[in-house]
């Protein structure tokens, strides 16, 4: 194996340097000090070879690189921590397997100088382990994330588009009424117009505000849906979930219907042209 320099270029500078006319010794000095640092920032680990010295295997492997894995919504999620004083790229070399020993089916990833990777795998429990590099010859000894295996689960519900969970309802109050040639709709909670209601999905709550859609047609049944911004009404609650709406509630002039969940999935939700929607800000 080759042996690295660290401290010894800088006294050849100086050694250089006092051979030098005086008046010329500090110009000198600068300009190969400036090339040593760019040299030494410019190899892997800032190592410098000795003359002469092989490539391959020059490189100490870096120190200080940590690593979490973390399993949900069927899938891992590693992240990368690299030492804060690297000034070159690491690269790093995920390997995982069912068992702890890596005796067997073990799947490693190619070397990577991303911080972050995503691996899907739908009900998958493996063990993983870590290992980086500089010049992806000289690497550290492999780093386990944990001695328990990582369980990526299956996708949950609050982890779907809105319009393909089953599992979802909210506690919206949908009101119609007719004001002139046209209809208003009333969305809130149940404590009353202008009050937010819970939007349930899976095990996830959350508020929805209030919000009044004027100039909907007097002899329309519709559907409510929310696209995460606003509003939208759709002819039929099959063309809410196709659009990607969540679902909210129907709509039957002058009556009160509750929200409820639905199925589905696909995209653009569409509000009729001459609606004029006003949405509420949550409590």
């Amino acid at each position: 194996m080759s042996q690295t320099i660290q401290a010894q270029p800088r006294s050849w500078v100086e050694s250089i340097v006092r051979r030098l006319h005086p008046g010329a010794q500090e110009d000198a000095r600068q300009f190969f000090t400036l090339i040593l640092d760019n040299l030494t920032s410019l190899s892997p680990g800032g190592n410098l070879l000795q003359p002469g010295g092989p490539q391959a295997g020059s490189s100490a492997p870096p120190a200080g690189v940590s690593h979490k894995v973390e399993g949900a919504n069927a899938q891992f999620s590693v992240s990368i921590a690299n030492p804060p004083n690297a000034k070159t790229a690491i690269y790093h070399e995920l390997s995982y397997s069912p068992l702890a020993s890596f005796t067997k089916d073990v799947t490693t990833m190619p070397p990577t100088t991303n911080t972050t990777i995503q691996i899907p795998s739908p009900g998958g429990t493996f063990h993983f382990r870590l290992r980086s590099s500089f010049d992806k010859k000289t690497w550290t000894n492999y780093q386990m994330s944990s001695v328990h295996p990582v369980e990526a689960g299956l996708i949950g519900s609050d982890a779907t588009s809105p319009g393909a969970t089953f599992n979802q309802t909210n506690y919206a109050m949908v009101v119609s009424s007719a004001t002139g040639p046209s209809a208003r709709v009333d969305i809130s909670g149940p404590s009353g117009l202008f009050t937010p209601y819970t939007a349930v999905k899976g095990a996830k709550q959350s508020l929805r505000p209030s919000a009044t859609i004027f100039g909907n047609g007097l002899s329309s049944s519709q559907f409510v849906g929310w696209d995460g911004t606003q509003y939208r009404l759709a002819p039929t609650l099959a063309e809410v979930l196709s659009n990607d709406l969540e679902p909210v509630g129907a709509i039957t002039l002058g009556s009160s219907q509750a929200g409820g969940g639905g199925t589905g999935g696909g995209n653009g939700g569409r509000l009729t042209q001459d609606l004029n929607v006003v949405t509420g800000v949550i409590a």
